[in-house]
């Protein structure tokens, strides 16, 4: 091995060449250069190095030879000649110590080989991973991607790879390790859609949309009559859905988080529509197969281009899939919505049903009857997939499923047969017209929209198992928080400030904003009402700003009106329907107790207001049977898919394509579906927390052990403390309020201390507040502020949810219908 002449250097290196590369190209020049050799010579350049060494090399190797020679004489000399068979064992000795040298380079060589090969499959991951995640971010054009990719490689990657293959020449570095960082570089060739696409399907993250064939429409003829006629075919654009659905189920943890979601509640709780009896029905034939059910979700959005007079021809039908029965935490994550297909609303609407959908009812029927096959731990499993509803806003619903789209017409309603008169007063139920099969057919024969409400039949009665009479579902997000809520707050905010006068504009917009709402729904506060808005009776919100404030009424004006107010008893009515429809676990008690409060309501609605019911009133009187039928409503909302428009519109903005958007947003959807793939973003634990956040406190570890809680089973030597963990996408830390919901009791704690025990699961060291009474008034729980400390050790496995404590008046309430035992 030979030494740097620099004392600072630790290089070293194994040939004189080396050596020669090293020194010129790194210390190039020194003041001098002592001899490799060791002879103690020292030179003043290093030619004259090189002359010497040389000449030094060229005497030793002459030294051996003659030693050599001298050795075999002596040797000759006093040793008899060996006999042939100690010759041939000799031989043999020396053949096996070369096969052995050949064996240990050959290994070394494998073992080098194997090390690039799974250099390069990492760091080709890492290079798409890398573009994935520029091309799924939705404000970025899919161009100014692969641009990026581009740049980096021309202005790094390549820069990086000539520098390193100089340090190769020059014996700066090994090749093993040229080799490696070489094949590094070179995975780094992600630079155009074309090969990142190729390579996204060798590694079975991604397949080409297909476009099917809907219409032709005639061009404008030129300025020459007798020009040729030019058609434009009109295509909708269909996700690669059984690709994405297989990809999906074989992405670690869904498929056996699919799998237990599909077991019947057994606790008296109403939950998806598992639980429902339609469901029930539906599947009672199919219990020897795995099936999972699927809702589809249909609604237009407006591209970037709004206010225009061509908005209209921008504006996209999008398709959207779930799977319903999965656990709720985790149907709000976007990445758990799919994308089905788009084609252009004005497309839709010009041809019928039949034109625009058949690919994609032709697609539901192979997944009911014929399913797909995933492999799962190795084993190949054959899964079906049935359509449990179509869901969206009641326009859309209506339209798809060829129903009439006008709400003023004789017989809107898309469950039942009422009259529209009828429906103006009606607060109760009437199951005695609901629609069914039989009668559907009939209406369809009759062909009389007037009297049917039914314009064609639909072409989703082509699946087996489904009928549109079975889609017994309701949107709350539309019905109530864009509809009977801002009817109900508009007559009643008048009524309380100009015919009562209990407050006036500004005491309620002043209430308004003072009031704490917490840190789960301080974003979705409504903006400050106008005092000539409110005379004509008009409130514009969003959904999550009306159900913030339905959800705080009480509180917030509750104190100003007397009690036994017949309008505030209808407020108190709404909030009560508000929160028993927003429940995800219903008890069966409960469903009748809705279907009171709804008759109450729409009674009192008439009665005070001389105001008729509206369409989404009469909605209303079926959720109580939607829920026993479909399960429970917040899990069929349009909430969670209306956020998953945020992702084309923010394409749109930013693409200047206007003429085939359809195509542009499915690719892009196909690129963000592969990153969530790649990046397994479907699936994750109920709790989480960082190993960052565990520290050891011995002051805490004593005040834990001070106090009044029951410690017998916990060893508080290896007790460690958490700063915080999220449960559901929530962070909990210290001073967080929860209640703890158990069928029909709720407990509310206040967080002091966040440990770990030697299992690692989560202890919280909890302040339990009591109860004083429930407020009928405020709706509101009245607590105590003594409290009891309480050790909670199963946080992971019950309901709970964080909330906020209020002080109304110098005394502290919990905002919650007293549907629970306290």
């Amino acid at each position: 091995m030979i030494n740097c002449p620099s004392a600072d250097c630790p290089w070293k290196g194994i040939s004189i060449e080396q050596y020669y590369r090293h020194v010129q190209r790194m210390h190039e020049p020194l003041n001098g250069y002592m001899c490799i050799e060791k002879c103690g010579r020292l030179f003043t350049s290093i030619t004259s190095l090189r002359k010497h060494t040389l000449s030094c090399r060229e005497k030793y190797n002459s030294n051996i030879e003659c030693n050599t020679e001298r050795t075999i004489n002596h040797f000759e000399q006093l040793h008899e000649p060996c006999h042939p068979a100690e010759i041939h064992v000799e031989n043999e000795i020396n053949s096996r110590e070369k096969d052995n040298e050949e064996i240990n380079i050959e290994n070394k060589c494998v073992v080098v080989s194997d090390t690039v090969k799974l250099v390069a499959v990492e760091a080709k991951q890492l290079s798409t991973n890398m573009t994935l995640k520029w091309l799924s971010e939705n404000g970025l054009a899919r161009k100014v991607a692969f641009e990026i990719n581009r740049d980096i490689k021309q202005n790094i990657v390549d820069p990086l790879s000539s520098v390193i293959h100089d340090l190769q020449l020059k014996g700066a570095m090994t090749n093993e390790c040229e080799q490696m960082l070489t094949t590094m570089l070179e995975s780094f060739d992600c630079t155009s859609e074309y090969k990142c696409i190729q390579q996204l399907k060798r590694d079975g993250l991604y397949e080409d949309p297909t476009y099917f064939h809907v219409n032709e429409e005639q061009m404008s003829l030129s300025a020459d009559p007798l020009s040729e006629r030019i058609f434009e075919q009109i295509h909708g654009v269909l996700m690669p859905v059984k690709f994405m659905l297989r990809t999906y189920l074989q992405t670690e943890g869904v498929f056996n988080t699919v799998i237990n979601s599909l077991k019947l509640s057994n606790d008296g709780l109403i939950r998806s529509l598992i639980d429902g009896s339609i469901w029930q029905e539906r599947t009672r034939e199919m219990c020897c197969r795995t099936v999972i059910p699927i809702n589809i979700y249909f609604d237009d959005f407006t591209t970037s281009d709004t206010s225009s007079c061509h908005s209209k021809s921008t504006s996209i039908c999008a398709v959207y899939l779930n799977i319903p029965s999965m656990p709720a935490y985790l149907q709000g994550k976007l990445s758990n919505i799919l994308t089905v297909g788009f084609i252009k609303s004005q497309d839709r609407k010009k041809m019928n049903n039949d034109k625009t959908l058949h690919r994609l009812i032709e697609l539901l029927i192979e997944l009911e009857t014929k399913g797909i096959t995933v492999s799962i731990d190795g084993e190949e499993q054959r899964v079906f997939f049935v359509l449990g509803f179509i869901v969206g806003d009641n326009l859309g619903v209506n339209g798809i499923l060829d129903y009439v789209e006008s709400f003023r017409a004789n017989f809107f309603c898309r469950v039942c047969k009422r009259r529209r008169i009828q429906t103006e007063t009606d607060a109760k139920e009437h199951s005695e017209v609901f629609r069914s099969p039989m009668s559907y057919d009939h209406d369809v024969r009759l062909g009389i929209v007037s009297e049917t409400g039914i314009k064609a039949s639909s072409p989703f009665n082509k699946i087996p198992s489904y009928h549109v009479t079975h889609n017994f579902v309701f949107d709350i997000m539309h019905d109530i928080f864009e509809g009977v809520g801002i009817y109900d707050l508009q007559h009643m905010l008048y009524y309380f400030v100009y015919i009562r006068k209990y407050f006036s504009v500004s005491d309620f917009n002043e209430r308004k904003n003072n009031f704490v709402y917490g840190n789960q729904n301080s974003d979705n506060i409504i903006h400050d009402i106008q005092d000539h808005h409110l005379k004509m009776k008009r409130i514009k919100c969003t959904a999550n700003e009306m159900k913030t404030l339905i959800i705080f009424l009480p509180l917030i004006i509750g104190p100003l009106i007397p009690e036994n107010d017949e309008v505030w008893q209808l407020a108190c009515s709404l909030v009560k329907i508000v929160h028993i429809v927003l429940l995800r676990d219903v008890p069966y008690e409960l469903v009748k107790e809705l279907r009171s409060v709804i008759e109450f309501h729409h009674t009192q609605y008439v009665k005070l207001f001389q105001d008729s019911l509206k369409p989404k009133h009469h909605n209303l009187v079926h959720y109580p049977t939607a829920i026993l039928k479909g399960g429970a409503l917040r899990q069929h909302w349009c909430m969670r898919f209306e956020a998953k428009h945020r992702e084309p519109k923010a394409y749109c903005k930013v693409n200047s394509n206007r003429i085939n958007m359809c195509s542009s947003i499915a690719v892009k959807s196909n690129f963000k579906f592969a990153y969530n793939c790649m990046n397994k973003n479907f699936v994750f634990p109920k709790i989480q927390y960082d190993e960052t956040q565990i520290y050891l406190n011995q002051c805490r570890t004593l005040y834990l052990k001070n106090s009044n809680c029951n410690l017998n089973n916990i060893d508080m030597e290896a007790v460690k403390f958490l700063k915080s963990f999220v449960k559901c996408e929530t962070v909990y830390n210290r001073g967080s309020i929860f209640n703890v919901v158990s069928k029909a009791t709720v407990n509310i704690y206040k967080i002091l201390e966040i440990f770990l025990n030697n299992n690692n699961a989560i202890l919280l060291l909890c302040e339990q507040f009591e109860v004083v009474k429930f407020n009928t008034h405020l709706q509101s729980f009245e607590l105590n502020a003594k409290t009891t400390t309480v050790i909670v050790d199963n946080i992971e496995n019950c309901e709970s949810q964080q909330i906020n404590l209020h002080d109304v008046n110098n005394t502290m309430y919990l905002r919650l219908c007293n549907y629970y035992k306290v």
